[in-house]
């Protein structure tokens, strides 16, 4: 196990030490600690945005999901993903880059003022992107436990504390560069993981063969995984123009051309990895290792099995970089919900930048060691408990922030009825309280659909000026972003 923990080691050093350089020049400035003083250039931000996203429930989580519900309903979910990718370029990405702020937030509460928006937006992420957080900290956790032999709990402090300190002091720019690096990782391991196995099984049509020969449930859906295939394609589709760690980096991109590029190369990046992650490591698994108690297991288990120390080190690393890559970003737009959007006008009416960039390091630690906690008791099946998560988010941000954009009639009260209708009846339907036969994202998005075009059409008109404003959004040149 030494070259392994030695491997590891200097990985998470590494991460500290981009942390601190980087403090150097964001604690004193908001626009450098939340969006990198919007300057990050297309190809950084594609990977950043794609290592964002490939988290520890893409290298971990998809592949047990596949292994245990069958390559099919994994590829809904993954398809979503794919979807969300030019949705978020043709809908969101120029016209928030040019509104220019710094979250999600900014932008309901500006285009929907209200109290609710402000106070029950923030509320939402942080209660989505903690039950996110805390599947990225399981597999950090089972990762270092199968293949370096330390224990679960000692894993997740160790994980926690070295992200936790990184995001907290280097803001954006830190995790920028450490996501460039950890999305580097994953792909080289993932890809060269996917080409070994299927090079020793001589092409991948004989791989998938050989495998739903002996376990033919891992090619077919069943009919009672329907439901929830379409429900997890839905709720990644609709999640990623609105889901709050990819909108940030549409914040930090030059201008509007640049997020909507960048938003595109990421998709291509994460379809390769998630391809070859679930169509030759998971039939690799099935085949070595049929009956996993935790079907999360599976790529650790073709990992320790097919490769030596130094490979195995690397891995290590490539999953740790999946989860950082993910729980930074996570833990960032966590700490602006509670830093930037519920405390931020009233500490910036009373405190130095001093005080407030004290707070932004407070926030991020007192999520992170929430979500330590949470994870001491993890959860089974990562992608299935983080997606729930995620439809929070796009069942209550999705239909507001595009009919925000884009339909004309949209005003205050449509806004806020759409988002405590799509955010209340997905709770309602995910606790079994609202059973129309439809997953509960279905019915969120059909319920806050309904409260838009009921409030746009007997509420009051937006005013004029927020009319021209929304316009201006559309129309600026992209030369003239800032």
């Amino acid at each position: 196990m030494v070259v392994e923990r030695v491997l590891v080691l200097l990985y998470l050093l590494a991460c500290i030490g981009i942390g601190v350089f980087a403090s150097r020049k964001v604690l004193a400035s908001r626009d450098e600690y939340w969006v990198a003083g919007r300057r990050i250039g297309t190809a950084v931000n594609a990977m950043a945005i794609m290592a964002s996203l490939a988290s520890g429930g893409s290298i971990i989580g998809v592949m047990g999901l596949a292994y245990s519900q069958g390559i099919p309903a994994t590829l809904a979910l993954f398809a979503g993903a794919v979807v969300g990718f030019p949705l978020a370029s043709i809908l969101v990405a120029r016209q928030l880059r040019a509104f220019g702020r710094y979250t999600i937030t900014d932008f309901l509460a500006f285009r929907f003022p209200s109290p609710v928006v402000r106070l029950l937006v923030p509320v939402l992420i942080v209660i989505a992107f903690s039950v996110y957080i805390v599947a990225q900290l399981k597999a950090a956790g089972i990762t270092a436990h199968a293949l370096l032999d330390i224990p679960y709990d000692t894993a997740l402090v160790i994980a926690t504390l070295v992200f936790i300190t990184y995001v907290s002091i280097g803001g954006m720019i830190a995790i920028t560069w450490t996501d460039v690096v950890q999305g580097l990782i994953m792909l080289v391991v993932v890809l060269g993981t996917a080409l070994a196995v299927v090079w020793r099984a001589g092409s991948p049509l004989e791989l998938m063969r050989q495998t739903t020969a002996v376990a033919p449930e891992l090619g077919r859906l069943a009919d009672r995984d329907i439901g929830s295939s379409l429900g997890y394609f839905v709720i990644w589709a609709t999640a990623i123009p609105v889901i709050p760690h990819i909108v940030m980096r549409v914040f930090t991109a030059k201008d509007g051309r640049s997020a909507q590029l960048s938003l595109n190369l990421a998709m291509l990046a994460y379809s390769v990895m998630i391809l070859a992650a679930v169509l030759a490591i998971v039939p690799v698994g099935k085949l070595g290792f049929p009956g996993l108690d935790d079907a999360d297991q599976v790529f650790l288990r073709v990992i320790q099995s097919e490769f030596p120390a130094f490979v195995r080190g690397i891995a290590v690393a490539a999953v740790l970089a999946a989860v950082m890559s993910t729980t930074d970003a996570l833990l960032l737009a966590c700490s602006s919900a509670i830093a930037h959007d519920l405390l931020g006008e009233f500490l910036r009416q009373r405190a130095s930048e001093r005080a407030l960039a004290a707070v932004r390091v407070a926030s991020a630690w007192a999520i992170g060691i929430l979500a330590l906690y949470w994870a001491l008791a993890p959860p089974e099946l990562l992608s299935r408990f983080y997606t729930a998560g995620i439809g929070l988010l796009s069942a209550g941000l999705f239909v507001p922030t595009v009919a925000g954009l884009w339909w004309k009639r949209a005003n205050r009260v449509g806004g806020v009825a759409a988002l405590v209708a799509g955010a209340g009846s997905y709770a309602l339907a995910l606790a079994g309280g609202l059973d129309l036969g439809l997953p509960p994202i279905v019915v969120a998005l059909l319920s806050s659909s309904v409260a838009m075009l009921a409030g746009g059409l007997l509420g009051a008109p937006d005013s004029r000026s927020m009319t021209e404003q929304i316009a201006a959004l559309h129309a600026r040149p992209v030369c003239d972003e800032r």
